[in-house]
């Protein structure tokens, strides 16, 4: 699952760049869902450990 998270919260990363936070805020909870269509919410990630949202512009382009 590990991969999938990775992709889905890059994807998801796009949307909250719309309203860029500073550093240390706090990332506002958000469900999106995986590759598999399983649901992942922050809030319920954040309970398991640290979570790191990772932007890579261009990683599923073609340019």
């Amino acid at each position: 699952m590990g991969r999938n998270l990775v992709v889905v919260l890059v994807l998801c990363l796009t949307t909250l760049l719309a309203s860029t936070p500073a550093v240390g805020d706090v990332a506002p909870d958000f469900t999106v869902k995986d590759i598999d269509g399983v649901e992942l919410k922050l809030s319920s990630l954040i309970e398991r450990g640290p979570v790191v949202l990772a932007f890579f512009p261009k990683a599923f382009t073609p340019g």
